[in-house]
Formats: structure tokens, sequence, C-alpha cells
């Protein structure tokens, strides 16, 4: 009996320094991005390894798994640890143990794995401990500088990347282009981000970044987000861009010239752009602050915002909210799923969704259609020298409507299942009738149309406290 238990615990102690070297194996591995395609050697080892603990009752059936095939060396390497730990309180290996995870992962991985709660689970402890070698792989970064002139160019098509653009006063374009890949997740991730092709091209006053997988498109697509790529650019304050990544987000500041931004996956962040801007994403925001030029804005799942510009917009979301801020020029505001918001805009409106609310604070005519909300309405001044100040209808709400107390305009209102009610006094033709669903006729003279039309709900006309606005 006695010798049956020397054996097991020869044979134990054997397993447990099996692990020990298949760590180490995964460490250099990990380390060095050499023994490609040993996982699977390793893999086929730990499970082997496992197996046989599990037949020697070493280890109760079922607490630990065996690598799936797709296992990364980081993987192996914390697998391999929490099965050690595992068998180290039956054997006499403690210091073996100590020194094991002290060489394999460092004296600070030692530190950072005492310092977490002792009531977390072996594994969460691991990996929170665990440096970032283990989870992350990176290239050398690509840097490289050329003279460039204002008025030119900057070109970038890439297949992923989050990109950053910023002005400096240099008649220079600087690039930095960062890239890496979160190998704990995916151990193929630092061989798809090296068949990451970048090809960078200067020619007079432009320069052309081209960023391609070479290879199966499928893979890199399914694996994408496993990559860490950062276009970080400096350009000319006067300095024109088209930009365009697959799969992440777009920055701009402070640039002078036409800008043309497109993304797939991600959001657009743009501020203090003068010049024409075209932007469109398929799934994120568009935030646009400080603007010069007109601006044209597409996205089909976000919200697009605007703030402090000056220029006519074209702003379409089919999942999201529209909202401009103290804009100057015509505003063309759509979206199929959400709200539209205008405060302190200047120069007419022409707003519609399928989905929401509409609110509007303008200076101008305002054209305004929802089928599944109400619509809000403050008309800040009006002009005389137009046809029609408002063409609001609704057809899942009210309409409220806002305006000076000194307005001429003539009036149609028109509502079903709801009343019109004003605050303004209204001249009605002497053939006409009052109805409470109807009010058509003049106010303070007559002038220019106000078209209301309401289904679902009621419209009210009221008068706008400031008398003195301008």
């Amino acid at each position: 009996m006695e010798q049956h238990r020397q054996e097991r615990q020869q044979e134990l102690r054997a397993l447990f320094h099996m692990l020990d070297h298949t760590a180490k194996i995964a460490e250099d591995a990990a380390l060095t991005n050499t023994f490609s395609g040993g996982e699977t050697r390793c893999i086929t080892q730990f499970n082997n390894t496992l197996a046989r603990l599990t037949a020697l009752n070493a280890v109760p059936e079922g607490l630990f798994d065996e690598l799936h095939a797709e296992a990364s060396f980081g993987q192996i390497g914390i697998a391999c640890h929490q099965l050690a730990a595992y068998l180290n309180e039956g054997l006499d290996t403690t210091e073996d143990s100590k020194g094991w995870f002290a060489s394999f992962f460092g004296e600070r991985f030692m530190e950072n794995l005492t310092e977490q709660a002792t009531d977390q689970p072996l594994g969460d402890m691991i990996r929170q401990a665990v440096p970032d070698f283990l989870t992350e792989t990176t290239l050398e970064d690509i840097v490289e500088t050329f003279p460039v002139t204002a008025g030119g160019k900057l070109t970038i098509d890439a297949d992923c990347g989050e990109i950053d653009i910023q002005s400096t006063e240099d008649d220079t374009v600087s690039i930095r282009i960062q890239r890496a890949a979160q190998i704990k997740a995916n151990r193929r991730a630092a061989e798809i981000l090296k068949n990451l092709d970048v090809q960078i091209a200067h020619e007079a006053s432009d320069v052309k970044i081209k960023a391609k997988f070479t290879g199966d498109a499928k893979r890199w697509q399914k694996r994408k987000n496993d990559l860490d790529v950062q276009f970080d650019i400096r350009v000319p304050r006067h300095y024109n861009l088209d930009l365009q990544t697959a799969s992440d987000d777009i920055s701009v500041v402070n640039v002078t010239g036409d800008v043309n931004v497109e993304t797939f996956s991600a959001g657009l962040r743009l501020q203090e752009i003068t010049g024409r801007i075209d932007a469109v994403t398929s799934v994120g925001n568009i935030n646009l602050k400080g603007f010069t030029g007109d601006v044209a804005l597409q996205t089909k799942g976000g919200n697009i915002t605007l703030a402090d510009g000056n220029g006519d917009v074209k702003a379409k979301t089919s999942g999201g909210n529209v909202q401009a801020v103290q804009v100057t020029g015509a505003v063309n505001g759509q979206t199929s799923g959400g709200n539209v918001t205008l405060r302190e805009c200047k120069g007419g409106a022409d707003l519609k969704t399928a989905g929401g609310s509409i609110e509007v604070e303008n200076d101008g005519p305002v054209l305004a259609k929802t089928s599944g909300g109400s619509i809000r309405c403050q008309l800040q001044k009006a002009s005389t020298h137009q046809n029609l100040l408002l063409d609001l209808e609704t057809m899942g709400g009210s309409i409220n409507v806002a305006l000076r107390p000194d307005i001429a305009a003539a009036v149609e209102a028109t509502v079903l299942g709801g009343s019109v009610t004003t605050e303004f006094p209204v001249t009605v033709e002497a053939s006409g009738t009052v109805k409470t669903d109807r009010l058509q006729g003049t106010i303070n003279g007559g002038g220019p149309l106000l078209k209301l039309r309401a289904v679902g709900g009621n419209i009210i006309l009221r008068k706008t406290d400031n008398e003195t606005e301008e």
C-alpha cells in the first residue's frame, strides 16, 4: 500500500512538472512569437495530462475543462497554472510552485496575485494578475514625416483602424501608425495583424495611405475586434481629407479644407472644420461641433448631433435622433426611428421623422412632418417676404406653435380627433364658420401662411413671452 502511494505521488509530481514544462514553452512562444503552430502540441499535452489526472482521481471529474483547439499560448499558460495550483494542495511543491509562477510571470505577477480578494475563483485571480505580454502583441510603429504645402490632400483607405487627425502649423504630414493584437482572445490575431499591408505614398502636396489585409478576407473580418490599429496623423491647418476605415472611429479636429470621412461600424467626431463636410457611417453616431461650410451627414444606426455651425445641413439617420443647436443655415433633417430637435437655429428647416417627435426653434420657414409623435415649434422671427412660414403635419400627436404677438399671417389649421385653440385673435371671412376642429383666417391683417394638420391630437397657437425679440 505504501509503495503504491509513493508511486502515485511520484507520477503526480511528474505530471506537475509536465505542466511546468508546457507553461514555459507557452511563455517563450508568447514573448518571442516563435514556435508558430506549436499551440496544438501544447493543447494535446495539457489535455492528456488532465485526462491522466482525472483517471488517478487527483482532480474531480468535470472540475477542469479541456483546452479547445483554438486556444492561445496565453490560455494554455493560464490553464496550466490553474491545474497545477490544484495539484499543489496535495503535493509538497509549495516552493516549486511559487518559483514557477514567479519565473513564468515575474515578481510583479506574484504581487498582483496576492493582492486579489481571497474569495475569488483562482482562474479569475490569475486572469486579473496576468501581465500584458500574454494579452497583447505589438508590431513596431510606422513613423513617417513628409513635406507638403497647404491645400494638399490626405487620403486613407483602411480595412481597419481608428483614425485621429489634428492640425499643425508646420507644412508637413506626420504619421504614426500603431498596431497591436489581443492574442489572449485569439491566438491567430498576431498572425492576422502581420497580414495588414500598409503602403504610404507621397506625391507633391498629397499623401496616400493604404492599409489592406492580404489573404482570406473572411478570416480577418471575423477577428478584427481582436486587433488594435491606430492612425495618429498631423496635417497642415489648410488641408483636404478623404478618410475611410471599415470598423473604427474617425476624429478630425481644427482643419480648413474639404473633409470626406466614412466608417462602417463606428462613430465620427468632427470639430472646428471650415470647408465642405461629407460624413457617412453605418451604425455609429456622428458628432459635429464648430463648422463653417455646407454639411452632409448620414448614419443608418446612430444619432447625429450638430452645434455652433454656419452652413446648410443635410442630416439623415435611419435609427437615431437628429439634433442641431445654434446652426445658421437651412437644416434638412430626417430620421426613420427617432426625434428631431432644433434649438436656436436660423435659416429655415425641412424635418421628417417616421417614429418620433419634432421640436424646433427657428427664425425661418419650417416644414415638419411626423408619423409617430408631436410637433412643437417656436418661430423666433418671421419674414414678410415669404409665402409660407410653417407647414406642419403629424399623424400621431399634437401640434404646439409659439409665435411672436405681432406676427402677421394667414392660418389654415385642421385636426382629426382633436381641437384647435389659439391665443391670437383670428379674423374669419364673413361667409365662414368657426369650428373646433378647423381654423381658417388671418392674424394681424394676414401674411405668409401657417399650414397645420394633426391626426390624433390637438393644435395650439400661443404667443411667445418675448415681445421685443428681434
